[in-house]
Parts: C-alpha cells; structure tokens; sequence
C-alpha cells in the first residue's frame, strides 16, 4: 500500500515538474513590459489612456509610467493627472513617479504649460485634489522595473529625455531595456516651436529634444546599440487633430480610453487649437507604432543633437550621429482606425 502510494506521488511530482517549462515558456511569452516616459502634456495623457486599454486587452504589460517634470506638465500637478487617469481606466495599482524639477537646458513656455493644466484639469476632474507623492524618484522606478523584469522592456518616451538619460547611467539598467521608442525630433521638415520658445531659436527644433538637448545626446549615445527608435515630427504630420476624428471619438465611447480622451480634446482650450489645425497625435503615433509595427515606417540613420546657438535641439542627419531607427511616414487611416478601436477596448481593424 505504501509503495503504490509512493509511485503514485512520484508519478504525480514527475507531472508536476515536467509541466513547468512549459508553465516558464507561457510566462516568458506574455506581452511585453513597458515602461511610459512623458511629460503629461494633453496627448501625453490621451496616449496613457491608450496604453491603459492596450495593457487590458493584453498586447502589452504597462509596469511603470513616470514623468519628467521639466516639459509641458505643471511639475506639482503631473502625478497627481497620470494616477487619476490610471485610477479611472481601471489600472489603479501601476507604480508612478516624477523626475526633478528645474533640469533641462529650455523651459517650456509658461503660456503653455498654463493651457495643458487647465485642459488636464478640467477633463480629469482633479483640480481639487491634493498633489500626489511618490516613493520613488523617476530614475529609480525605471531602474527598479527594468532589472526585476524577467524579459527585456520597452520603453516609450514622449517627453523631454531627462529621465531615460538619468536611468540609462547605470549599466545594469541599460542592459535590461529592448527597445526605446521616442517621439522627438525633426529630421527632413521643420521643427514646431511655438510661443515664447521662438526668440532666439531658428525653428528647426522639435519641443522634446529643444526641452533637453544634452539628455537627448545622451540617450542617443548611451543606448544599447540597435535599442532605439525615432518618431520624429517627419512622421507626425501624417497624423493631425482633425474636427472629424473628435467627432468620431464622441460617437464612439465605450471604454474608459476614449471616454477619457474625448474629454482632453473636447476642451475649449485645446479645441480652440485643433479648430486652428495645429494639433497632432505626436505621443500617440510613437505609442501606437511601438504596438502595431504596420503604422510607421521605419529605416536605419545616424541622428545627431545640436547644442548650441540658435539651433540648439535640433536633430540632424549626419555621419557621425548614432544609428537610430527613424520614421519617416505613418498611414494616416490606419492609425486613427486603431487608436479609436483601442481607446474603445477593440482589437483594431485592418490589422
């Protein structure tokens, strides 16, 4: 009796641990970890709402957002706007924290700082609410997420590089990141400096990178070869804020992303600007084409990042730049009709 019941347990052990590669395979091919770098300006905080439903629809698993508090964002309001958006898409317990305040080499207008707090403010409905606080600086959330990770994470960065420059500085962090994807830059058009960000500056330079130069260089330089990818302003242009893509949104509101989106875009101060044309999904097509590699299209270049003068920030072709993938068009269709079917919880259409 005791033997059979020893056989029968090892017959079961045996089951057990031959079961577990496969347990270990599943595991290791599930979505891959990413991490959200930006600055919380409006479309920074549309493109959280988009990775929120793409974590819930299980194409992606979003282990961290941080921000980097010397872009668009007010500093003693951005984490305060990434939890509430966190907390009404349903992703209440991912780790968020900031980055300090007062790095980078151009500040952010105030004029537009001013406009995306009241537009975030307003859509998310937490003026009222106190600051939030992190345990956690940025650099050392990223750090944390990267090397606990069993697989390699993505990076999606949308805002001045201030943070990914800082997390890239150790080693053992920079070894753990697959890919960075980030939306800065402007290659082969013009830059979109606006406001009191114009005197002084010859308008080559993209925001993101004229924000931080020296950490964009340094992200440029310090990555792991082959790891980085550009969405620079070149392919952006395919992707304005249309009247007829909010209005689609507002007819087409079935999950929280794109409850909460519609709300950022329909605010009288930034639709005042689509209104003008101005506007452009910059963050979402830099999410969206990290996801679904069809949208953008992508070819190998050597980026380099000026300093100085009144082409500081700018990014430019040249030899003895750092091989980056860099797009230079999107499918305009195609993006909208997956943005929307994402926000709204769906798998996307034509994919």
């Amino acid at each position: 009796m005791r033997s059979s019941l020893w056989t029968a347990a090892a017959a079961v052990l045996a089951t057990i641990i031959a079961g577990l590669p496969a347990v270990a395979a599943r595991a290791d091919s599930g979505p891959p970890p990413v991490i959200y770098d930006s600055d919380l300006d409006f479309d920074d905080a549309s493109t959280l709402a988009y990775l929120c439903e793409e974590h819930k629809l299980g194409r992606i698993d979003l282990r961290a957002v941080t921000v980097a508090n010397n872009g668009f964002g007010a500093p003693e309001r951005t984490l305060r706007h990434a939890r509430s958006i966190l907390e009404q898409c349903g992703l209440p317990r991912v780790p968020v924290a900031s980055g300090a305040t007062g790095e980078g080499v151009h500040p952010a207008p105030a004029e537009l700082v001013s406009t995306i707090e009241t537009v975030l403010s307003g859509a998310l409905g937490d003026g009222a609410l106190p600051a939030y606080q992190s345990r956690w600086s940025a650099t050392e959330l990223i750090a944390r997420t990267a090397q606990r990770s069993r697989k390699a994470v993505t990076v999606i960065a949308t805002g001045p590089l201030t943070n990914i420059a800082s997390a890239l500085r150790s080693r053992a962090t920079a070894k753990r990141i697959g890919r960075i994807q980030i939306m800065g830059g402007a290659l082969r058009v013009p830059g979109n400096l606006y406001g009191s960000a114009l005197p002084g500056f010859d308008n080559s330079q993209e925001f993101n990178f004229w924000m931080d130069p020296v950490s964009a260089r340094a992200v440029l330089r310090t990555a792991r070869p082959g790891t980085v990818r550009l969405v620079p302003l070149d392919a952006t242009a395919a992707v304005p804020i249309t009247p007829d893509f909010v209005a689609r949104l507002a007819a087409d509101q079935e999950a929280p992303g794109a409850r909460l989106t519609y709300r950022i875009v329909s605010q009288p101060d930034l639709a005042a600007l689509i209104d003008l044309g101005i506007m452009y999904w910059w963050d979402a097509l830099a999410a969206v084409s990290a996801v679904h590699g069809t949208i953008a299209t992508f070819r190998g270049e050597r980026v380099g990042v000026v300093q100085d003068g009144v082409q500081s920030g700018r990014t430019v072709l040249t030899r003895s730049g750092h091989r980056v993938e860099a797009a230079f068009a999107a499918d305009t269709g195609t993006f909208e009709r997956c943005f929307l079917d994402t926000l709204n919880g769906r798998a996307c259409r034509n994919q």
